[in-house]
């Protein structure tokens, strides 16, 4: 039964501890924070039943994933960063608008957001760039080879920032430290962070200052709007002690009062404010588990996602020095899950301006689960190579061990032999 279960849950056992506490505390959390969606059904379980369907297709998808080989698919995931880009470009044309941007599109009636795959598509493809560089070369990396490099990053979260710009800032954020992991030279990420800092602000603010709504510049005043409201949250607060809550603070005032509610947890699918947030089940989950499971439900949160991003490291050490790939490949990943999730508590604990950003594995949608579910599947496939490498390691090592001890038993044994006859040998002589 142990061998079976092995073999079928390959690779870090307690990364899969966390990946399967994840998805259960989704299906719990979910019946309770679902349920102003479940509203608007006239089956009420439907949503639920919906979820819990995402649910076992993530499941299924790292099941799957992690039993190949990397090297035997590596073909066909660098096939996913040319697919992101195709999307990327088709969206802003061919997309759906969902709050106030063109997010997903639609092909043979399924609904691709563009953005959840380039979560994974850049870093497949900045792994493979680095990985190369690091495995064939013995010197820091040249300033033309990270210039095309940077042009890549470049053409990437400018098709991400129209739809998302905190989405753009992580795969920004990822990507430099990716870089910084992969031996490129410190001044070279510097120039290109303040070359971003520089362009970023001038067209920002040119846009708002002559309040162009044209294509992208449509997003900035939203952008601008959100970092507004959070930094005048302190003054209104020292202002007035009556706090009015309002059609712009309205999900953030509602995550505030389910977080105070926690400090006396209601308990499971017992949560008040669930009814009050409208993206209870996605953007403001996080609210929804601290009124029900207090504070203990939400440091327990927090432990899982920081485990996931210390064995990550530990999975991309065993890498070999030529599996290069690998390494950063394991490290940008987790990097992604981990930032976005403290990305997204942060909101909910007000923190940090409103993004959207989900928390992965827990919040719904089918998107956003499958692809971290890709994504960890990546990491446990290589964290099972690195297991089986090191098992047949140190199962050639000790046989060895085994053949040197029986000469030296073999040899003992002979000379005390051999004295014993000298020893009989010269008593003889005597008498």
């Amino acid at each position: 039964m142990k061998e079976l279960i092995r073999k079928i849950f390959r690779g870090d056992g307690i990364l899969w501890f966390v990946i399967l506490s994840l998805l259960a505390i989704s299906g719990v959390i979910m019946f309770s924070a679902i349920s102003s969606s479940a509203y608007n059904h006239d089956n009420h379980l439907l949503p639920f039943w919906g979820h819990l369907k995402h649910l076992f297709m993530a499941l299924a998808v790292i099941l799957i994933v992690h039993q190949f080989a990397f090297r035997n698919i590596r073909l066909f995931l660098l096939l996913i960063p040319i697919a992101s880009l195709l999307l990327l470009i088709l969206t802003p044309s061919l997309g759906r608008d969902v709050n106030g941007a063109m997010r997903s599109i639609t092909i043979g009636g399924f609904e691709i957001q563009s953005i959840e795959i380039s979560k994974v598509a850049i870093v497949i493809l900045f792994a493979e760039i680095l990985g190369f560089y690091n495995t064939h070369y013995k010197k820091p990396m040249a300033l033309k080879p990270f210039c095309i490099m940077s042009g890549i990053l470049g053409v990437f979260c400018f098709l991400v920032m129209i739809q998302n710009f905190s989405t753009a800032f992580i795969l920004f954020m990822v990507t430099c430290l990716m870089m910084l992991i992969g031996k490129v030279s410190f001044k070279y990420i510097l120039s290109l962070i303040g070359v971003v800092i520089v362009v970023a602000g001038l067209f920002i603010g040119i846009s708002y200052a002559f309040k162009i709504e044209n294509g992208i510049t449509k997003r900035v005043n939203t952008w601008i709007g959100r970092i507004d409201q959070y930094n005048a949250k302190e003054g209104n607060d020292k202002e007035s002690a009556t706090i009015v809550i309002d059609d712009k603070n309205r999900q953030i005032m509602n995550s505030k009062i389910a977080i105070a509610n926690g400090i006396q947890p209601c308990g499971p699918g017992n949560s008040v404010q669930r009814d009050y947030l409208a993206l209870a089940y996605s953007d403001f989950v996080y609210a929804v588990i601290i009124e029900e499971y207090g504070m203990y439900g939400g440091i327990f949160t927090i432990l899982l996602y920081i485990i996931i991003l210390a064995r990550a490291g530990k999975i991309a050490r065993q890498c070999k020095q030529e599996e290069a790939t690998e390494s950063l490949l394991v490290i940008g990943l987790a990097l992604n899950i981990v930032t976005q999730a403290f990305i997204n508590m942060s909101v909910a604990t007000e923190l940090g301006p409103v993004t959207g950003q989900t928390l992965p594995l827990i919040s719904r949608g089918g998107m956003s689960l499958l692809v971290t579910a890709l994504s960890f599947g990546l990491i446990l496939g290589i964290s099972a190579h690195n297991k089986e490498r090191i098992e047949k390691e140190q199962a050639a090592t000790l046989p060895q061990s085994e053949e040197n001890t029986e000469p030296f038993e073999t040899e003992t044994e002979t000379e005390t032999e051999t004295e014993a006859e000298i020893e009989t040998e010269t008593l003889n002589n005597q008498e």
